[in-house]
C-alpha cells in the first residue's frame, strides 16, 4: 500500500471543540461497522452502551427474524505484571453512576478504512483495540495488540447479553433461561427460542473460560431516555474469558452466529487482511474527489 493510499483511509478525530465546552467526547461521539448484509456493529467510544442500537453484534438473519441483537456489551480489564487491575470499557446505570473507566485511559481514537482503533495508556503498557465484521458474515473480531510497556498483559473479558430485536426497547425482559455449551474452548450461548446460537471464541496465548453467569441490573440508555422511550434494562454476562496479549501475538475475541466452520475458517490476523483489502479496493475504484471528501461533523463518526 502506498503512503498516499495509507493517508487517505486514516482518520483521526480532534475533541478540542468539545473538552471546550465541557463535554465529554468519548461518550458522545458514536462508530458504526457493516457487514455487507445488513447487520452491524456500533457504541460510543467510551464503550457506554446510550442507544437501543449500540452492540457489538446486531446479526442479519433470515426472514422473518431480521436483524437481532445478539451480542451487547463487552466488559475489560487488564492485569498488568505488577498485579495492578485497569478497566478501560464503560457503563452507566439508572440513578446517576456514569463508570467511563476507559475514558481516563483513552489516548486516540482513529477510523482506519473506515474501522475503529482504540489506543490506551494503562499504567506501563500500551494497549491498542481494534474491531472489524468480516464482509458477508454475521461475526465480529475484537484484537487487542501491546504496542510497548510489559512483556505481557493478562486480559479479562466479560460478554454480556440481551437477545432482541435490534430496535426493540431495552427494558425487554432477559430471554431466559440461556443455555451455555462449551466444547475445547469453544462457547455457544443459545436462548429458548428460534434463534441461532451465539458462539465464543478467544485466539491468543493461553485463553481460558470461566463460567460464572452475572446480571447487569438497570443499565441506563441516556439517548433513548432523552427520546421519551423506555432508557433501563437488564444484561446478563454467562462468564468471563482470560487470555494474555504480548508484543508477539495479540488476542481475538471473536463472536458470531455462524457456523463454526465458517467464523473460524480464516485466522483473525487473515480475516482483517482480506477485510483491509476489500476496502483499499474500494477506495481504489472510487473518484480522487470522493477519496478526499471528510464526512459531516456528526455523533456518528463511521459508516
Amino acid at each position: 500500500m502506498s503512503i498516499i493510499e495509507l493517508n487517505e483511509l486514516v482518520r483521526r478525530l480532534d475533541f478540542s471543540h468539545l473538552q471546550e465546552m465541557g463535554e465529554d467526547p468519548p461518550l458522545l461521539r458514536e462508530w458504526l461497522v457493516t457487514n455487507g448484509l445488513g447487520g452491524y456493529a456500533s457504541g460510543t467510544i467510551a464503550g457506554v452502551t446510550t442507544r437501543r442500537y449500540h452492540g457489538l453484534l446486531i446479526a442479519a438473519l433470515p426472514a422473518p427474524l431480521g436483524r437481532i441483537m445478539m451480542f451487547n456489551h463487552l466488559s475489560e480489564q487488564v492485569r498488568l505484571r505488577d498485579g495492578a487491575v485497569v478497566r478501560f470499557d464503560g457503563e452507566e446505570w439508572v440513578g446517576g453512576r456514569l463508570d467511563l473507566h476507559g475514558s481516563s485511559h483513552l489516548q486516540e481514537f482513529r477510523l482506519e478504512g473506515g474501522l475503529p482503533v482504540w489506543r490506551f495508556a494503562l499504567g506501563d503498557a500500551l494497549l491498542e483495540k481494534r474491531l472489524f465484521m468480516p464482509y458477508g458474515q454475521n461475526t465480529v473480531h475484537v484484537t487487542y495488540r501491546l504496542l510497548s510497556g510489559p512483556g505481557m498483559v493478562r486480559l479479562k473479558l466479560r460478554p454480556a447479553v440481551s437477545f432482541r430485536s435490534h430496535d426493540g426497547p431495552v427494558s425487554a425482559p432477559l430471554d431466559e433461561p440461556y443455555t451455555v455449551t462449551v466444547v475445547n474452548e469453544r462457547c455457544e450461548l443459545r436462548s429458548a427460542g428460534e434463534l441461532p446460537p451465539l458462539r465464543f471464541h478467544v485466539v491468543g496465548e493461553r485463553p481460558a473460560l470461566t463460567i460464572e453467569g452475572q446480571k447487569l441490573r438497570e443499565l441506563l440508555y441516556r439517548v433513548e431516555g432523552a427520546r421519551g422511550y423506555d432508557s433501563a434494562g437488564d444484561l446478563w454476562a454467562p462468564g468471563y474469558f482470560r487470555v494474555d496479549v504480548t508484543p508477539e501475538r495479540p488476542a481475538t475475541l471473536i463472536a458470531s452466529t455462524e457456523p463454526w466452520e465458517v467464523m473460524l475458517a480464516l485466522a483473525p490476523e487473515e480475516a482483517f487482511a482480506a477485510e483491509r483489502r476489500r476496502r483499499v479496493r474500494l477506495l481504489e475504484l472510487a473518484g480522487p474527489s470522493t477519496r478526499r471528501r471528510r464526512g459531516r461533523r456528526g455523533r456518528k463518526c463511521a459508516r
